[in-house]
């Protein structure tokens, strides 16, 4: 079939594939229609869908406040702070994916887990050997999933 443009706008004639791979190059897209301050608005409130799939992103302060554990823990293990973040997460079908990084400049200071995530929330333990490594430090976090 040929394409044809009807005079009612309509396109007919165009089968489903699109173009074929690598036909479309910088070239062929017009100035600045796709950007970075394009996709930083699209992403400006922390999430975006894209298709089926939903990213959302945040970060919150750790406090100052430590608990202390056993030594039979280990050293690197001594202070922790276990923070729960509720109705942080929206959007998701199911259970998303959720990774976190601790800014911290001590060495033994990390994020040792994500646990009891939810399509609302999920739990973060960090640890280190001494309370200022997880004192007010920020906690970075990304949920990858399927959008609801």
């Amino acid at each position: 079939m040929a394409i044809q443009i009807n005079g009612d706008g309509t396109i007919t004639g165009i089968s489903v594939g699109g173009l074929p791979d690598g036909i479309v190059d910088t070239d062929m897209i017009a100035a600045d229609a796709v950007n970075d301050s394009k996709i930083a608005s699209l992403f400006s409130s922390g999430a975006i869908n894209i298709g089926g799939l939903r990213i959302q992103t945040g970060s919150f302060s750790t406090g100052t406040s430590t608990d202390s554990s056993t030594s039979s823990l280990g050293y690197s293990c001594v202070k922790y702070k276990d923070h729960i973040q509720s109705n942080v997460l929206s959007g998701f079908a199911s259970a998303p994916t959720v990774t976190a990084e601790l800014a911290s400049d001590y060495h033994e200071a990390k994020v040792c887990t994500v646990r009891d995530v939810t399509t609302t929330g999920f739990r973060v333990m960090i640890t280190a050997a001494r309370d200022a490594g997880i004192q007010n430090r920020t906690v970075t976090w990304i949920a990858i999933g399927e959008a609801s």
